[in-house]
C-alpha cells in the first residue's frame, strides 16, 4: 500500500474544526453501517475534508512516497528535531487517533530551520537512516533532500497566526 504526502495551510482558529472532523471520524470508524455520502448529506465533514475547505493546499510537488516523508521524521526526531512537539500536541493526538498521521507545525518550529536546511545533512547520513529503516532506495537521499526543502520553506513562511499540516497516509 502506498502513502501521500499532503501538504495544507491552515489558521489557528481552524484547529478546534479540524479536531472535530477528526473526532467525527473516530465516531464513524466504529460504525460500519455510515458511509462517507451519509456524513456528508448529513452536514458534516472528515479531516481531509476540512483540509480541503478551510486549507490553501500547498503547491509544493513532492513526488515521492509519503513513507519518505515519515522516515525523514524520524530521522530528524533521532537528531533532536521533533516536529510532534507544538503547542497543539492534544489536537494533534485526537486527530492522529482517526486521520493517519498529521503533523501540525507552527512559527515557533521555526526554531529548527538551521537544522531543516538540506545542505547540513550528508548523502550517506540520509540514505543510511532509510536504510536502518527498511526503505532504502537508490534516491532516498533526494527524497529526503527535498522533504527537507519543503519543511524548512514553508516552515519559514508561517505567519503568526498558520499552522503548516502535514498528513500523510
Amino acid at each position: 500500500m502506498s502513502a501521500i504526502a499532503g501538504f495544507h495551510v491552515i489558521d489557528r482558529a481552524d484547529i478546534p474544526r479540524l479536531v472535530a472532523a477528526a473526532e467525527l471520524a473516530a465516531e464513524l470508524d466504529a460504525r460500519p453501517d455510515v458511509s462517507y455520502e451519509d456524513i456528508v448529506d448529513g452536514g458534516h465533514e472528515l479531516p481531509g475534508d476540512t483540509l480541503q475547505t478551510v486549507g490553501r493546499e500547498l503547491a509544493d510537488d513532492y513526488g515521492w512516497s509519503g513513507y519518505c516523508m515519515v522516515h525523514l521524521l524520524t530521522y530528524l526526531e533521532d537528531r533532536g528535531v521533533d516536529l510532534f512537539a507544538s503547542e497543539y500536541r492534544a489536537e494533534s493526538d485526537v486527530i492522529n487517533s482517526a486521520y493517519d498521521l498529521t503533523v501540525l507545525m507552527t512559527p515557533a518550529h521555526k526554531v529548527f530551520l538551521p537544522q531543516l536546511d538540506p545542505s547540513v545533512h550528508s548523502e550517506q547520513e540520509l540514505r543510511r537512516h532509510f536504510e536502518v529503516m527498511g526503505y532504502g532506495f537508490d534516491e532516498a537521499a533526494t527524497a529526503a533532500r527535498e522533504g527537507l526543502e519543503i519543511l524548512r520553506d514553508q516552515i519559514a513562511a508561517l505567519a503568526d497566526h498558520e499552522v503548516f499540516v502535514l498528513h500523510v497516509g
